[in-house]
């Protein structure tokens, strides 16, 4: 079998993509998604003309991304609001498990991100919930 190292253009994401982020508390998650926002230059391609954070609970990150001028949101985000995104974007949903229909969901991830030209990022602390 042939090893390989990694080159940095294996390493980058290409727009549009989508992925799943899950892991408990206190195991990273809101470190890794910062670190890959400033330096989102260098991880994704094309560079994201525009970035929207959408957040379940307010949480630190939150101010930080503003500063940063990342355009924030409470709750699910609807999809005119994804569409007003200057193209190429990212689209980031953070601990919306409980309050986003699964329908849309799949859709943002199986079509609308093709569609619309954007990536998506879903963050979960658990992602295989059991629902009552």
């Amino acid at each position: 079998m042939n090893y390989q190292i990694f080159s940095n253009k294996d390493l980058k994401l290409k727009l549009p993509f989508g992925c799943i982020i899950s892991g408990p508390s206190s195991t990273g998650k809101s470190t890794f998604v910062r670190k890959l926002i400033s330096n989102s230059h260098q991880l994704i391609e094309p560079i994201p003309k525009s970035i929207l954070y959408c957040y379940g609970e307010y949480n630190s990150l939150v101010p930080e991304l503003q500063r940063a001028g990342v355009s924030v949101y409470s709750g699910v985000p609807p999809e005119d609001l994804i569409k007003k995104q200057e193209q190429p974007s990212l689209v980031i949903l953070d601990d919306l498990m409980y309050s986003i229909d699964e329908k849309y969901l799949s859709e943002l991830f199986t079509k609308k991100s093709h569609h619309l030209n954007f990536g998506i990022i879903f963050i979960t602390q658990n992602l295989f919930e059991k629902k009552a």
